[in-house]
């Protein structure tokens, strides 16, 4: 459990230090307002993908995968980085142009630039998710159905402390004055190759799964006809959009709106994430042996859901404002997401890899409504309103989370 716990992280660390800066290296390359759409894209083509990854797990083998998912993620995020170095930029020699680009600015560069970049943004956008799901199903064959909420709670604090300690790193790295946007990508990269060389050393003889196959329409059937199930997926399906929406807008919104530096960024995303760190071990066991799911669940969306609109009426420059501001959205998401884990997981089994494939899927379908949606709607509000809109959406967690019946 610990090596799989340490892979959990690295590729976390992986994921969450380009996290937030995704749309404002992405804005190189296209419109603010068409950011959200290549989101789209990608989750669309997620969804398209993940109903052929239990025959795949099942003819390929797990660790087969699993490594092919690793390898294809790395060399997408150092593709990435590449694109946008200097040393690229002044060495490269492209098909459109007349001779050696000797520019350092990426808008100027040949159009070949933009499809790289934007091509291999979508592969590792899609091999992230993919090997989350591998991460679950690894997981989920170490857990017992009566420490699953302690197990869950290890496993998203190992993912979460990654995403405490990168924004940290990222502020640090990007300055006003320095577009190092090349420097977190490579860094990220360096990570995944940790991840990849402590998989490959440590969980290359876990034995597979007998993994269960079905078309995607029998696999939704199964879980809409699992009241209880379908229930906690539309949690997941919501707090999924609460982060999609959150992780393209936001940093846009404080950078762009409010006049925060990336180092400034930084300070109030790590005090902001504190709370997965801090919360979601101790729910974790509470729902295990005291209380259940139901009553954190419901807690936490009424808390996601006030401070979330709340957003929208702060003016305020101050850092001290916005960390505590954020750091109670986050207080919301992270009872929200432990909960989600530890009902879900307590309803399935390792083998159930359709069911938790779709339980997954629904990061990408909030990557294809929640662009779409503020994409539409920033034609016709200001834009600190998509927060209020947001927190109106999260009220309705409450009805689903007051619906599920409870393991305890």
């Amino acid at each position: 459990m610990i090596s799989l716990y340490l892979v959990s992280f690295l590729i976390s660390i992986h994921y969450a230090l380009v996290a937030y800066i995704n749309s404002s290296y992405l804005s190189n390359f296209l419109p603010n307002g068409k950011i959200g759409l290549l989101y789209t894209l990608a989750a669309a083509l997620t969804i398209l993908t993940i109903p052929y990854l239990p025959k795949i797990l099942k003819k390929v083998g797990q660790f087969k995968v699993a490594l092919f998912l690793l390898v294809t993620d790395l060399a997408s995020i150092l593709t990435l980085a590449l694109v946008s170095s200097p040393i690229f930029a002044k060495t490269t020699t492209f098909p459109l142009s007349d001779g050696p680009a000797l520019i350092n600015n990426i808008n100027s560069l040949t159009p070949w630039i933009p499809v790289i970049a934007l091509s291999f943004f979508l592969i590792f956008q899609m091999s992230l998710v993919l090997n989350y799901i591998l991460l679950d199903i690894y997981m989920e064959k170490f857990s017992k159905n009566s420490e699953t909420g302690k197990n869950r709670g290890w496993f998203l604090t190992a993912i979460n402390l990654a995403f405490v300690l990168s924004p940290f790193i990222v502020g640090r790295v990007i300055t006003d004055t320095d577009d190092g946007f090349w420097k977190i990508y490579l860094l990220s990269g360096s990570f995944m190759l940790l991840s990849l060389v402590v998989f490959i050393g440590k969980l290359r003889s876990v034995k597979d799964v007998e993994h269960h196959t079905s078309p995607f329409l029998q696999t939704a059937k199964k879980v809409f006809s699992d009241k209880n199930i379908l229930n906690i997926y539309s949690c997941n399906l919501l707090l999924a959009f609460f982060y999609s929406w959150m992780v393209i807008y936001t940093p846009i919104y404080l950078h762009s709106t409010i006049g925060f530096d990336w180092d400034q960024i930084g300070i109030i995303f790590g005090i902001m994430l504190l709370p997965f760190v801090l919360f979601q071990l101790p729910l974790g066991k509470i729902a295990d042996k005291y209380i259940g799911e139901k009553e954190i669940l419901t807690t936490g969306f009424v808390i996601l859901a006030i401070s979330t609109g709340l957003l929208t009426f702060i003016t305020s420059k101050s850092i001290i404002v916005w960390s505590i501001a954020l750091f109670m959205t986050r207080v919301g998401a992270s009872a929200i997401e432990i909960m989600n884990d530890t009902y879900f997981f307590k309803k399935v089994r390792a083998t159930d890899t359709d069911i938790i494939g779709f339980f997954r899927n629904a990061g990408p379908i909030a990557y294809v409504i929640s662009p779409i949606l503020a994409s539409g709607l920033l034609y016709f509000i200001d834009y600190r309103y998509l927060f209020l809109i947001l927190g109106i959406i999260m009220l309705l967690g409450i009805k689903f989370s007051l619906s599920i019946k409870d393991t305890l």
